[in-house]
């Protein structure tokens, strides 16, 4: 608020509506002394460790919605752990077409366009159910998201070219990746107070189980930053853990 300050009101229409509040900043500031609690990191990258420690914590705990995430995010998507690519269909299927959606929404409503649906092309996830590579494209999401796909554990895929590959879901590569981020390492690199790493793991998850909504705000210029695209994605993944 202190470097985006028309963003108050979204402060104030917390507090009003009787909103949980926390703060996390390096130092003690204005909203800090409006909310519930304040957790100071050290100046830099200290926040995205805190929110990447959170999202351990929920994953450790299975603190998270798997059909929201298999309907509405990208965990499921398989990627192949020799080239941390995404697993394309073409890479198990020689003759494979993309599925046709221009009378779908990514036409219809978005816009999409020949090139871009090119570019982008289809998806591959692991079907639990019949135990194999199954297709998607960027369409079936939602309602029509219609396969049990596997947001854990790693398989493996014989390719086109005849070679066997390791794959795993992305919300499976995640649980890997976080591995060093328990809220004690956490609490050393950033100097956040690993009880209230713990605490807000268990406040989001809470707050959602309770029918509540959760959400995260920055100050103006933390898209600008180098780096930004993690920092982002550190913020977004307990909201999207928990369908917020």
């Amino acid at each position: 608020i202190e470097n985006k300050m028309p963003e108050s009101h979204w402060l104030n229409e917390c507090m009003e509506r009787g909103a949980k509040l926390v703060d996390i900043a390096p130092e003690y500031n204005g909203p800090s002394s409006k909310s519930d609690y304040w957790i100071g990191v050290r100046p830099g990258l200290s926040d995205l460790a805190v929110l990447l420690s959170v999202t351990k914590i929920m994953l450790d705990n299975d603190w998270y919605k798997p059909d929201f995430c298999r309907q509405f995010t990208d965990f499921p998507l398989l990627v192949r752990t020799d080239s941390l690519e995404r697993l394309r269909p073409q890479d198990v299927q020689a003759d494979y077409q993309l599925r046709d959606i221009s009378a779908g929404p990514s036409y219809k409503i978005q816009g999409l366009t020949d090139e871009q649906r090119q570019k982008i092309g289809d998806f591959c996830v692991w079907d639990s159910d019949d135990n194999r590579v199954a297709f998607l494209s960027r369409d079936d999401v939602g309602e029509h998201m219609k396969i049990n796909a596997a947001l854990s554990g790693t398989f493996h895929v014989k390719l086109t070219e005849g070679k066997q590959v390791e794959v795993m879901p992305v919300l499976e590569m995640y649980r890997q990746h976080l591995k060093d981020y328990d809220e004690q390492t956490v609490s050393e690199m950033s100097g956040a107070p690993a009880e209230l790493i713990q605490r807000l793991a268990r406040d989001i998850w809470e707050t959602t189980q309770a029918g509540h909504p959760v959400s995260i705000h920055t100050g103006e210029g933390i898209n600008h930053y180098f780096h930004a695209t993690l920092h982002n994605r550190a913020s977004y993944l307990p909201v999207m853990l928990t369908g917020n």
